[in-house]
């Protein structure tokens, strides 16, 4: 599918709240994946191999959110 995982943005719900982009309040989001470095696992403690994030990006403004694992 490319660098993103649907075909057009959609709304994301975080713990049961709709995500709003931080930066623009945009409500529109492109999901991705994205693998962390060794420094950044080990910064934030994490005991496996090649972690990876999940990330939305805002179709309005293009500000990347990261969530990490839980």
């Amino acid at each position: 599918m490319g660098l993103f995982d649907a075909p057009e943005p959609v709304n994301v719900e975080v713990k049961g709240n709709i995500l709003q982009c931080l930066v623009c309040r945009h409500q529109k989001f492109w999901r991705r994946e994205a693998q962390l470095h060794t420094a950044t696992a080990t910064f934030f403690q994490m005991e496996w191999t090649n972690p990876t994030a999940l990330c939305y990006v805002c179709d309005n403004c293009g500000y990347l959110h990261w969530f990490l694992p839980q």
